[in-house]
């Protein structure tokens, strides 16, 4: 007797209508099984900072230093920074300065020679922002010299 090859194949194709229902058929009756996934993005955290135009040095004229004050503007601050809390900006000044203030942060920041520091907002939800177009008042220590003096204020950005 001859059998069709046909009727051989077509409980091989049944099979895997089966097991996509979820139901598998044994000797005790149908099985149930199920899964579950977990699906998970982890976003690693982003912190950058560009100073765009910053100088490495500052002249101090003989009429900035009878003043008492240099200001100095035209510099950029670009941050990206992903963290829900915002970042904070830190400041450090150096060189015959007994002061330093930046503006275009949001709020003017008073640096000392202990430094600043300063938390900004977070921008986390906001289109990729412009950069900060920043100013500096650099009071001038009494007795400061005319002259060329490395840029005095350094600024850095970390995660709250």
């Amino acid at each position: 007797m001859r059998i069709p090859a046909i009727a051989l194949l077509l409980p091989l194709l049944s099979a895997p209508a089966a097991m996509a229902s979820g139901s598998v058929a044994t000797g005790g009756g149908p099985q149930r099984a199920s899964a579950a996934i977990d699906l998970r993005i982890d976003v690693p955290k982003l912190l950058e900072m560009s100073l765009l135009g910053a100088p490495g040095s500052i002249e101090v004229t003989a009429s900035d230093a009878a003043a008492g004050e240099v200001v100095v503007s035209g510099f950029r601050l670009a941050v990206l920074a992903n963290d829900r809390r915002g970042y904070v900006v830190q400041a450090e000044l150096g060189g015959p300065f007994t002061e330093a203030v930046i503006e275009g942060l949001g709020q003017p920041v008073r640096v000392t020679p202990e430094g600043a520091r300063v938390l900004m907002p977070s921008m986390v939800g906001s289109a990729r922002p412009r950069p900060f177009e920043l100013a500096y008042r650099l009071r001038v220590r009494p007795g400061t010299a005319p002259g060329r003096y490395p840029w005095p204020v350094a600024l850095s950005i970390q995660s709250p």
